[in-house]
């Protein structure tokens, strides 16, 4: 807590092994959709996944917790850091020793054990700025006697919301671009001459020609008519009604209203059709500036362990866990239906033969043949998690006595239990049909899925375009679902090791043990996600299944020689561990079985007192998670716009904003240049892969180098540096819809690259969906390969100063050399280096301590990454043309060097009492800025999302009082 962390998430996701790749984090979990649901924060070692690091507790495997049907990995939440007394973690892959998912490395967190008395913390940490304060307080007793221990732990943890208004580099979304000559190009608000603030779309409604008859309507000379007959969208927007100065910036409408002409209130501008057009859009409306970055989180946690010794040669241990997480996250959403105009005959071309000259009942105020398509934001999407976390364990260990001397053995059994539920704001979707391509009033009927009756709500008047309902449409139109997960793990391990022979080195060391665990999952959706009345949500079913993993294992050290000159010690190590898989699916009985053996070669020389080397070479093994084999098929809906990247490819190609690759596969596809992607949503699907799936593989290699010399009297030195290569075969991922499509068209096997198999494109020129992207599969699947390198360097030095007090330093750092992925076995994607993924992080700590007094500085630093590549891969240049912008444009595609520094002072007031003060990001370093446009960098407002290791609070103080009695 010296460097203002309260939390076990922070502590572990910033140390180098993790700062240097993506986290699930509160925030990503709860601004994306991730693994263990919203809220749960894991851990992932060398950015291979969490689901490939193994978490232990006091040396056992730790059960799952989070939400939704993808829970597979230890949720850091459950365990607060006041009960946490050492973490271990080994650097490398370890199946064969510790089980399967051990292939990035393992981390081993061990609680306080030997408590005696009271023990009372309290800890605040303000920011300077407001906005994601965190509070916690604990209580501890213990007590220790002869035979053994006991203690019982206390500890409830806080953290505000931080909403996007609360920091300016995460509210007003930029365009953040410079021309060629290195001028910002940005956008303008022409009211303001500063850059526009980009964000979600609202309070508009775009325009569609389906019918190409319509002309110019608005009167305006432009390089083609803004109504093309290819259905290209425009927007009109209305001036909020204390006036915005729109027609001080914007022509009129034209007022004349001929057969087939659209017409609207005069109170309504054309937008968007050019840069200062553009920039008068309605953006970053006041929903989206309360969304949360990090949510509003408490947590309650329960904590007892003890040991017994029965008998001198028999002890019995166990320990209790219960944790209750509260997450409230504040989000806002789009409702975008389509409707007719008032006065329209485009009901009659599309089939409704009653409906001739006849549109919206309630949108007379417009004519004319164009589809209108009213934006709204509403913050109707706020999501609300609990979890119930327990675990048990009881077990009894102790040695054989006389009858084999120097010889133990531990036996026990663990039982955790993940009880979660997740509730949303959803949109009904038998309500928002009601607003659809509407031709008459729905009065005095019923909806079709939960019968209650109809209301109609007219979705361009002003206040409801502002996103503002009465209570009547807001109860119609709006609700809660509520789904729940449960996830269940039963473990029993037995193992016993001691002496085997004596070897030149000394005594070689035996231990084997076996093991038997069982995993369930159960999640069951809201009743209106299971029933597709959630509208523009997935629906899924319920997501259930168990696999019975059985194991046995061995491990081998052998002191072969030492005592000699240069051979101080020189041990082998030899693991291994079977491994077997039984899976099956409680919907329809699926089952699948899989089994490996793993094994590891490790090596130890001490040369000297002051030089040793080691390095080992192992294999592990992952089986699919519960939720990849077992995920019930979850449809959903994504419009072309978000999908497709064909939609309006020629115009693309002539601004630079496409390649030329692209293209060139788009138009191959039969797709033409102006395909304007109007139409039907395209229906996504994904489910899991249980009898498809693969087991991943790996390997792992590691070598080190350990200094430890005397530099002089007084002083305490040692450098370790560690070399890490370890690769991943058949890796199990979901590579998301839009990937999927992209991926295709971008490709230089097109069309025979595996992923243009996973969707299917409209071909029927008959149909109204013509060009339409219809289907995509997005399933779990086997890859081919990822693979990391690395060098971490850790010293650590210590200098006794006499009068003057002890003088401390400790440096960590790691060197990602590589970190490529395999798709499939012709598309190899490297990362090393760019956002989400620098070749280089440190952590660096100064500490100096006299008496009652302990001083400690610290840095975090992240190192730089660029997007370059990605830039050029997309665009073929680094500044591509924009006509909007007038001409070439370059994105920031780089994120530059970040310190963060922290400093704290720790005092001893009395031998039971000491209090910590300190300021954390002690200069407010703001994250680097992201181009929104252009730009491949994910991003709230101008602060990347994807480099978690980023600090999005700002400078803020911490204080923590403890007592002990």
């Amino acid at each position: 807590m010296k460097k203002g962390q309260a939390d076990a998430a922070d502590l572990l996701q910033n140390s180098p092994l993790a700062a240097g790749s993506t986290q699930i984090t509160s925030t990503l979990s709860s601004n994306f959709v991730t693994d263990g649901g919203v809220g749960a924060q894991t851990l992932s070692l060398r950015g291979l996944g969490a689901n490939r690091t193994l978490v232990l507790l006091n040396g056992r495997r730790a059960g799952p917790a989070g939400t939704r049907g993808a829970v597979s990995s230890f949720d850091l939440n459950v365990l607060p850091i006041s009960i946490i007394s050492d973490v271990e973690i080994l650097k490398t892959g370890a199946s064969s020793i510790y089980g399967s998912d051990a292939v990035a490395g393992v981390v081993n967190i061990k609680t306080r054990q030997d408590l005696d008395g009271f023990d009372v913390s309290l800890f605040a940490s303000p920011t300077e700025d407001g906005g994601g304060e965190s509070y916690q307080t604990s209580l501890a007793w213990g007590k220790t006697f002869d035979r053994g221990h006991i203690m019982f732990a206390g500890d409830y943890y806080r953290r505000n919301e931080l909403e996007r208004r609360d920091r300016d580099y995460l509210a007003c979304d930029e365009d953040y671009i410079v021309n060629e000559a290195g001028q910002r190009a940005d956008i303008t608000d022409p009211r303001t001459g500063q850059p526009y603030c980009n964000g979600t779309i609202g309070n508009l409604i775009f325009t569609y020609d389906y019918i190409g008859t319509v002309g110019n309507a608005f009167g305006i000379p432009t390089p083609s008519n803004l109504f093309t007959p290819g259905g290209q969208a425009i927007q009109i927007i209305q001036p909020d009604r204390g006036g915005d100065r729109l027609g001080e910036f914007l022509p009129s409408l034209d007022p004349a209203a001929q057969l087939f002409q659209f017409s609207a209130p005069s109170n309504y501008f054309p937008v968007n059709y050019d840069g200062p057009s553009t920039g008068l859009l309605n953006l970053y409306p006041e929903a989206e500036k309360k969304e949360s970055v990090i949510p509003q989180t408490d947590r309650y946690t329960l904590y007892a362990n003890g040991a017994y010794e029965i008998t001198d040669n028999v002890e019995i241990y166990g320990e209790a866990l219960y944790n209750n997480r509260k997450t409230h996250v504040d989000a806002s959403r789009q409702l975008f239906p389509v409707q007719y105009t008032g006065f329209s005959v485009l009901p009659y071309l599309f089939g409704d033969s009653a409906a001739l000259f006849s549109g919206d009942p309630l949108n007379d105020e417009f004519s004319g043949e164009v589809l209108l398509q009213p934006v709204i934001v509403t913050d109707n999407f706020d999501q609300d998690i609990e979890v119930d976390y327990y675990r048990g364990v009881l077990g009894a260990r102790g040695d054989y006595g006389s009858m084999i001397p120097n010889w133990s053995w531990d036996l026990y059994g663990q039982f955790s239990r993940s009880d979660g539920s997740y509730t949303s704001d959803i949109v009904f979707n038998d309500a928002y049909d009601t607003l659809n391509y509407r031709t008459e009033l729905c009065e005095g009927t019923v909806t079709s899925v939960r019968g209650v009756p109809c209301v109609d709500i007219d979705i361009t008047s002003p206040d409801t375009l502002a996103g503002n309902f009465t209570p009547e449409e807001e109860a119609f139109l709006f609700g809660r679902d509520t789904g729940t997960t449960r996830y269940d793990q039963w473990s029993t391990e037995f193992f016993t090791s001691g002496d085997l022979i004596k070897l030149p080195g000394g005594m070689s060391q035996l231990g084997v043990g076996v093991q038997f665990r069982r995993d369930e999952i159960t999640d069951t959706p809201g009743p209106a996600t299971l029933a597709g009345n959630s509208w523009g949500l997935t629906s899924a079913g319920i997501t259930a299944g168990k696999s019975d993993t059985y194991e046995a294992f061995g491990e081998l050290e052998l002191p072969i020689f030492g005592g000699v000159p240069f051979v101080e010690d020189f041990t082998i190590n030899l693991a291994g561990r079977f491994t077997r898989v039984d899976a099956e699916r409680s919907s329809d009985g699926a089952s699948d079985s899989d089994e490996d053996f793993t094994y590891k070669i490790g090596a130890n020389w001490q040369v000297t007192d002051w030089l040793r080397f080691r390095g080992s070479y192992g294999t592990s093994f992952r089986t699919p998670a519960l939720y990849e084999q077992f995920l019930q098929d979850q449809t959903g809906f994504l419009a072309q716009l978000s999908v497709d990247p064909c939609i309006r490819w020629g115009t693309g190609l002539a601004n630079g904003a496409v390649t030329q690759r692209l293209a060139d596969n788009c138009a191959a596809a039969g797709v033409p240049s102006d395909y304007n992607g109007v139409g039907s949503s395209a229906q996504t699907i994904s489910g899991g892969g249980i009898g498809v799936l693969d087991s991943e593989t790996s390997r792992a290699w590691s070598g080190s180098v350990i200094l430890t010399p005397q530099l002089w009297s007084g002083s305490d030195f040692s450098l370790a540096v560690d070399y890490i290569d370890i690769k991943v075969k058949g890796e199990v991922t979901q590579l998301g819809a839009a990937n999927i499509v992209s991926s295709c068209y971008n490709s230089e096997f097109y069309p025979n690259d595996p992923l243009c198999n996973q969707f299917v494109r409209d071909s029927d020129p008959n149909s109204t969906s013509f060009n339409n992207i219809l289907t995509i599969r997005n399933p779990y699947l086997n890859i081919d390969s990822q693979r990391n390198r690395a060098v971490d360097v850790t010293l650590q030095f210590s200098q006794d100063l006499g009068d003057m007090g002890e003088l401390g330093l400790l440096a960590q750092m790691t060197w990602q050399l590589e970190d490529k992925f395999g798709l499939f076995d012709n598309t190899i994607s490297d990362d090393n280096g760019e956002v989400g993924d620098p070749k280089w992080v440190g952590d660096f700590a100064v500490s100096w301590a006299r008496k009652a007094v302990t001083v400690l500085w610290s840095m975090d630093v992240i190192g730089k990454t660029s997007d370059k590549e990605d830039v050029l891969d997309t665009y073929g240049t680094l500044c591509p043309s924009s006509s909007f912008r007038g001409g070439a444009v370059c994105p920031d595609y780089t994120l530059g060097t970040t310190f963060y520094h922290n400093a704290s002072v720790n005092l001893e007031v009395a031998d039971d009492f000491d209090l910590t003060l300190g300021v954390a990001n002690l200069f407010d370093t703001a994250p680097p800025r992201a181009s929104s446009v252009f730009s491949t960098i994910s991003h709230i407002g101008q602060a990347p999302t994807i480099g978690t290791y980023y600090d999005y609070l700002g400078r803020r103080a911490f204080v923590r009082a403890r007592a002990r009695f």
